[in-house]
């Protein structure tokens, strides 16, 4: 089998996509956490374009992220008068909207809460499941059918080849419904059946809870298993030709055949929600970092190397943060036992030397297992996850840090929901909101909120004081909602497309956040709330220097090399001519503020961009405020995530930008240069390839541009701060444990605020929004704010009045919880 590779990356989407489903022309319906719908069309090109949104409008359509997605066409009886596209929602209503005018045709009301499955028969009836324990048979709007017998959450739906119901649940079975009629019942798996596939000629596909696939003949007889997955399985697909495809909670989405070889494992950011087969062969996956992306085995239709280059950069800057958090050894809290002896994950396809072998094998995240090999079976068995012994002074009950859905907890308990059932994994962190738990726990795992206040409960009782429930709390008495009293006073939330003043503008692009004054306990929207923070989206510098002045500047800059050592470097005549590259640089870097959707760079115009940012610190400036727009167009982005610095040096920021930026910000400081390198790299987070780079250089980008805190240059320090903010953001997205890189945060805040006078209201305002922002997401972060003396700061800058007043008196606040 020729490996798939990556063709494309759809990107729109705020939050988790969700769920997926494909039209029978190949296009690409993704449903999100973010509420919305959106349609991915192939053109002639054979680019994926977005062509239309469903979105809430007039009060009509989703509260609440939508978990499942149907497609009927044009002709299907009952549904619609044309093409219809049939979505199910957390908010418990499945909805059915006409594909050509986006328009919600009929709302289908009766389950009490949230819809997991949606199908359209050939018939006409709309059939939806949900975590109430029923089916429902939906006709012409009406619900005519209400199908029991599941003793648990329904998770999946499958219409067979004969017309009958498949149903998977929560209660480990999976359910035959003939004319609407139980006619048999599966004991499936050992934990949930959370997804259900079609495998033409042969049965069924199921994935389960319990880490495994299995594949069934339509007479309900287990033909196979397929193992290979360390989480959670949450979907699968299958095509004709007998490829299956599943993706799981451990970030990856594996390819297989039925006789349970795994073929090709695809490595995500994140989990996956949802994956599926396009008619062309290609492969789909839907993913918590907000993005589809398409997979293809034809050569034809491969993704630039651009997008592949991307995509491996943040990939391998998420391995490296992983290491570095869980890398360190030395028998603490967090991280491996030191000294243990690490195996490459392919020793697993050898045989052991003896019965009851153990060796330790490396797993994704950073984490690690323990496997004994069993010469009956003559196989590995996974005897459980290894992880470093309990820190000192830790109180949390259950002792060291574990890994958990690729990301290190300081606990994870397993929790007995369901006799016969396996335990269920809860991961959280000192200091968390138990009910923000709580709703991740039962969301994650597919069970209803009337768990909700026993799992809140559990967790209280066995951190052992390690978290706490909310000082003060207040919930509906007929929902349960939580509700806290706003401050008084209104207004936008920075980074949530509100522009905060000169220097960085509104959002990020993708990455952009929607509304403000979230619920702690639910994370639904409303107006109550602070009206400062948290930031929720990147800021970008995007002002557009004049053109003749820039393009004057540069001359003069390069005839001043032309004459001294650096002569190499300056530009040839055919660079500099009227209508040659510069000109076209200059162009290019003036649309992209507007537009950033453009194609790569031609080769002679990156030439000339990599030669200019080779120039000595003091003739640096102009190339780096051309990259700061520059960046903005996501095809340019692309190109310099790739590119290599001309020479690296020892003690330099890898490739070509961080060279630039490393020269731009060594002694003696030139401020013109260290002005642009900063608001460069702030305009780094604004397109995935170079926000995997910023992410990558963590601590070593701060400490290149950290001499910005204490500049007597006002825009030097403004600019700093707000690469503070967006750092503040990336870690809140992150849910990072990353203290040491936060605690360096939070140490350049207070030099900013100490060195900026009260006249400069700007660069105060953003370092007051970082540190609120990076201090709501964790108590950790909280109490080394409180010990940098931040209490103490903000106190004293309540007095100032304005929105800096306001943004103080917030942290303060936060800093007290």
């Amino acid at each position: 089998m020729a490996d798939f590779q990556l063709r494309a990356e759809l990107r729109g989407h705020l939050e988790d996509v969700r769920s997926l489903c494909i039209t029978p022309d190949g296009s690409i319906l993704t449903g999100s956490r973010d509420t919305t719908i959106k349609l991915w069309t192939e053109g002639q090109d054979g680019e994926f374009a977005e062509t239309m949104t469903l979105v809430r409008s007039d009060g009509v359509g989703h509260t609440d992220f939508v978990s499942a997605l149907a497609y009927a066409p044009q002709g299907v009886p009952n549904v619609c008068q044309g093409a219809a596209v049939v979505s199910g929602s957390r908010d418990t209503t499945v909805l059915v909207w006409n594909a050509q005018s986006a328009a919600v045709v009929q709302k289908l009301e009766g389950h009490e809460y949230q819809v997991t499955a949606v199908l359209v028969t050939s018939d006409g009836d709309i059939v939806s499941a949900s975590l109430d324990k029923t089916i429902r048979v939906w006709r012409g709007g009406e619900c005519v059918h209400v199908l029991r017998g599941h003793e648990a959450a329904v998770l999946c739906l499958l219409q067979l080849p004969n017309g009958d119901l498949l149903s998977g649940s929560g209660d480990c079975t999976m359910r035959v419904w003939s004319s609407y009629t139980c006619t048999h019942t599966i004991a499936a798996h050992k934990d949930s059946v959370r997804g259900l596939a079609l495998l033409p000629g042969v049965g069924v596909v199921s994935a389960s809870h319990d880490e495994t696939l299995k594949v069934w003949s339509l007479e309900g007889l287990c033909q196979g298993q397929l193992r290979g997955h360390t989480g959670i399985i949450y979907t699968c697909a299958a095509t004709a030709d007998g490829l299956v495809a599943s993706g799981s909670e451990d970030n990856t989405t594996k390819l297989w055949h039925a006789d349970g070889t795994c073929l090709q494992t695809l490595d995500h950011p994140s989990n996956l929600w949802a994956v599926a087969f396009l008619p062309s062969g290609d492969l789909v996956t839907a993913c918590s970092d907000h993005v589809a992306r398409v997979w293809t085995q034809a050569e034809a239709r491969r993704g630039p190397a651009e997008l592949a280059q991307a995509f491996e950069a943040m990939m391998a800057a998420k391995a490296a943060a992983a290491a570095e958090q869980g890398g360190g050894g030395g028998g603490g809290g967090g991280g491996l036992p030191a000294g243990l002896k690490l195996q490459d994950p392919a020793v697993l396809l050898a045989p052991g030397a003896s019965d009851g072998q153990t060796i330790v094998v490396a797993e994704g995240g950073g984490g690690a297992a323990a496997y004994a090999w069993d010469s009956a079976k003559g196989e590995w068995e996974r005897i459980g996850e290894v992880t470093g012994g309990p820190a000192e002074g830790d109180t949390l009950a259950g002792g060291g840090s574990k890994w958990h859905n690729g990301q290190l907890w300081d606990h994870v308990f397993d929790v007995d929901v369901e006799d016969g059932a396996l335990p269920r994994k809860l991961a959280i962190n000192r200091g968390d909101n138990p009910y923000d738990v709580a709703d991740r726990f039962l969301e994650e795992n597919g069970l209803p909120q009337t768990y909700r206040e026993q799992v809140v409960d559990f967790i209280l009782k066995s951190t052992g004081g390690g978290v706490q429930a909310p000082a003060v709390q207040y919930h509906d008495p007929l929902t349960g909602t939580g509700y806290v009293p706003p401050p008084s006073g209104g207004g936008s939330q920075p980074g949530a497309g509100a522009s905060s003043g000169a220097g960085a503008g509104g959002s990020g692009g993708a990455f952009a956040a929607t509304g403000g004054g979230a619920d702690p306990f639910t994370g639904g929207g409303g107006s109550a709330g602070p009206r400062h923070l948290p930031a929720k989206a990147y800021r970008v510098y995007d002002q557009v220097p004049g053109r003749a002045a820039i393009r004057k500047k540069v001359a003069e800059l390069s005839a001043a090399l032309a004459g001294g050592e650096a002569a190499g470097r300056a530009l040839s005549d055919a660079e500099a001519a009227d209508g040659g590259p510069l000109d076209c640089l200059l162009d290019r870097a003036a649309a992209a503020a507007s537009s950033r959707g453009g194609p790569p760079l031609p080769d002679a115009e990156l030439a000339l961009l990599i030669k200019l940012l080779s120039w000595p610190a003091a003739q640096l400036f102009p190339a780096l405020d051309l990259t700061r727009l520059l960046v903005l167009d996501r095809a340019v982005a692309a190109q310099l995530a790739a590119a290599a610095a001309p020479a690296q040096v020892d003690g330099q920021l890898p490739g070509l930008l961080g060279a630039a930026l490393t020269a731009a910000c060594a002694e003696p400081l030139v401020p013109a240069a260290q002005q642009t390198a900063v608001r460069l790299a702030v305009n780094c987070f604004g397109h995935h390839a170079l926000l995997a780079w910023v992410q990558a250089c963590g601590s070593r980008l701060l400490e290149c541009v950290g001499a910005a805190a204490s500049s007597p240059n006002k825009n030097v320090r403004q600019g700093l701060a707000t690469l503070l903010v967006n750092y503040a953001v990336w870690l809140c997205k992150l849910a990072s444990s990353e203290l040491e890189f936060k605690s360096r945060l939070l140490v350049l805040a207070v030099e900013v605020l100490n060195a900026s006078p009260a006249d400069d209201v700007e660069t105060r305002y953003r370092a007051l929004i970082a540190v609120g922002t990076l201090a709501g997401e964790h108590s950790k972060v909280r109490s080394l704010a409180r010990e940098l003396g931040f209490l103490s700061l903000t106190d004293s800058l309540k007095g100032a009045g304005g929105k800096v007043g306001e943004a103080a008196a917030e942290v303060a606040q936060k800093l007290r919880l």
